[in-house]
């Protein structure tokens, strides 16, 4: 458990190299194919291409170190019990510990962060339209987080949230974006992070949760998440995962992670929900018939 309370501190360094242009396993050699390919193959690879140039941009800014750290899992050695059962300062303590594991994970720097805890739909948006359930900002030189206390008792999707939040607080309070990044890419960079550092297995459940059941979190701009009301809201609601990575996205960048940790069959992947464990190991499959494709 010496990744929780110990690890590396955010901030930069000249990071090793490392090798994300190897073969990809969804490329297709001329003539491989008689004819164009489908639309949805082409945006499924366009997805994953994107996938792979912002993981070459986190092992520049982070280190190729920080992707082989200890994945944290939903396990109940490192998620909190009973959140929900608790009130007041003694459920705050709980979250902030929640808060302090997550941060150890991803090197993020929690000491001055400040939590704000709301009740259910306090943080609404658009008259309720809207369920937002978690917030990153600066306010006054601080790194300011807001969660709903809806999900205390989910406390699976609430580290994933806590994740996104702390995703932000390492780009943005640590002046890692570039100005010009647009803001749907902004957010899916920022799910992203969470995958490479260590947060993958949490954050992906929660995508893949959603995207089948119809239930769990949407990220808006600037860190804000809204959740969808569990009553059933309208399938066409724009309202509809965390983040903006998709299934297949948040499936790959596990998987090229796998790799870059040299774990061909990883031990972490058993608890992925079984659709995006599967979509995990078919990639790593692929990626080993391809020639001249490393295991880093």
């Amino acid at each position: 458990m010496s990744w929780i309370f110990g690890g590396e501190q955010p901030g930069r360094r000249t990071p090793h190299p490392i090798d994300l242009d190897e073969v990809k396993p969804w490329t297709r050699t001329p003539g491989s194919v008689s004819g164009p390919e489908p639309a949805d193959d082409r945006e499924t690879a366009k997805g994953r291409s994107w996938v792979d140039k912002c993981l070459r941009w986190c092992a520049a800014e982070f280190g190729e170190q920080a992707v082989r750290r200890e994945f944290a899992l939903p396990t109940a050695e490192f998620l909190p019990a009973d959140l929900a059962a608790l009130t007041g300062r003694y459920q705050r303590a709980r979250i902030l510990e929640l808060v302090d594991r997550v941060g150890a994970v991803m090197g993020a720097d929690t000491w001055h962060v400040d939590l704000r805890l709301s009740a259910a739909g306090a943080l609404d948006q658009d008259g309720g339209k809207r369920r937002t359930v978690g917030s990153y900002h600066r306010a006054d030189g601080r790194d300011v987080i807001e969660l709903d206390l809806e999900y205390a008792d989910r406390p699976a999707d609430l580290a994933a949230l806590i994740a996104h939040e702390l995703g932000h607080l390492r780009l943005v309070s640590e002046g890692r974006l570039r100005a010009s990044w647009p803001v749907a890419d902004e957010e899916k960079l920022t799910d992203l992070v969470t995958v490479y550092l260590g947060m993958g297995v949490l954050t992906a459940n929660a995508a893949y949760s959603y995207a089948t059941a119809r239930r769990g979190f949407s990220v808006l701009p600037m860190g804000d998440l809204a959740g969808r009301m569990l009553n059933g809201a309208a399938s066409d609601d724009p309202v509809h995962r965390l983040g903006y990575l998709t299934p297949d996205q948040f499936a790959h960048a596990l998987a090229r992670c796998a790799r870059l940790r040299g774990e061909p069959d990883p031990a972490w992947a058993r608890h992925l929900e079984p659709g995006i464990r599967a979509a995990v190991r078919r990639t790593l499959t692929e990626g080993e018939r391809q020639p001249g494709v490393s295991g880093r």
